[in-house]
């Protein structure tokens, strides 16, 4: 009797276990697999994260596609990291728990903020966290490999930069006419100056006082303008000039024990922002332009030589996490 009673409730059970749904897989990297719930998961944080916290709005007919979206992002999270991981232990490239100690150091107060408001529970913040300081070692380690800078490379570029800064300047030379043929300077430094302090102003910097301005080259120019006329273009450390003065104080003397006081001149400018041409911010700028390509095509080795396939979006396109 008791043994046809265990080997009916052993029926029983193998017959519950063989009924249970198996979790369905979503997408596949090299046969490890994303479920559906974890998916779910995660991109309904993103969504709910973009709603609550970064404050962008959708039209109800809109929340399909925004899930959509919010789905493929998750998608496309799994297939990057599976294959930067992967990578990571094809190199044998881990992360101690003192890198993680300093890279949370260096967050400073900001770290319980950074795991606790995110578009993901904390748990999951911090293993993203993790596993993102692991990849940044496989970028620095293997796409820095031949990354070099030349100096004809460098030079190349400077030259670039000087033909586009020439164009500014020959640009600024002809809104100059337009000015001098009767278009109001106020309106045209309203549409073409590059300082977006001045601009709405029409390009007035108030009352300069002379021996207060930290370019000789700016300073010159606006006090030796009469009033009422505008300069030629002006090359200064801000880059290129026209400057118009409306009006000019005379310096007074100490009189009476009142302090002196400088000249003075009321001033409006237009600015057009000059590229920098100095060598080490070209060579920088080369080097991280170098390093994201061929971080890029690292991404694009690994994705070529892994079985990747995802069932729910079979044609979704797959790029590097920023």
């Amino acid at each position: 009797m008791n043994v046809c009673r265990v080997l009916f409730f052993a029926v029983v059970l193998l017959a519950v276990a063989g009924c249970k749904k198996k979790e369905e897989i979503v997408a596949r990297v090299d046969g490890v697999g994303l479920t559906r719930t974890e998916m779910e998961s995660r991109a309904m944080g993103y969504l709910k994260h973009m709603r609550d916290v970064e404050n962008i709005a959708w039209a109800t007919n809109m929340q399909a596609e925004a899930e959509m979206l919010c789905r493929k992002k998750a998608i496309n999270t799994f297939v990057y990291k599976r294959l930067m991981l992967d990578e990571a232990a094809r190199l044998d490239i881990t992360i101690s728990e003192q890198e993680i100690a300093q890279a949370l150091a260096r967050m400073g107060p900001n770290a319980d903020k950074f795991f606790n408001n995110g578009p993901q529970p904390p748990e999951v913040m911090r293993r993203d966290f993790e596993d993102s300081l692991l990849i940044n070692k496989v970028l620095n380690k293997v796409a820095q490999q031949n990354k070099k800078v030349m100096d004809v490379d460098v030079e190349a570029m400077a030259k670039e930069i000087e033909e586009a800064n020439l164009v500014k300047r020959i640009t600024l030379e002809a809104v100059r006419k337009q000015i001098l043929d009767g278009e109001p300077f106020e309106e045209i430094a309203r549409l073409k100056s590059e300082d977006p302090s001045t601009k709405s102003r029409g390009g007035d910097l108030g009352e300069l006082a002379r021996g207060r301005i930290n370019d000789p080259a700016f300073e010159n120019a606006v006090f030796s303008l009469p009033v009422g006329q505008v300069s030629e273009v002006v090359d200064t450390q801000y880059g290129y000039h026209l400057f118009k003065v409306s009006a000019r104080n005379p310096a007074q003397p100490e009189k009476d024990g009142a302090a002196a006081i400088p000249e003075t001149v009321r001033a409006s400018h237009i600015l057009v922002k000059r590229l920098s041409t100095e060598r080490r911010q070209i060579a920088d700028v080369l080097y991280k332009r170098q390093f994201l390509a061929n971080c890029k095509n690292l991404y694009e080795e690994l994705k070529a030589k892994a079985a990747i396939e995802c069932t729910l979006y079979p044609d979704m396109e797959y790029t590097p996490v920023q």
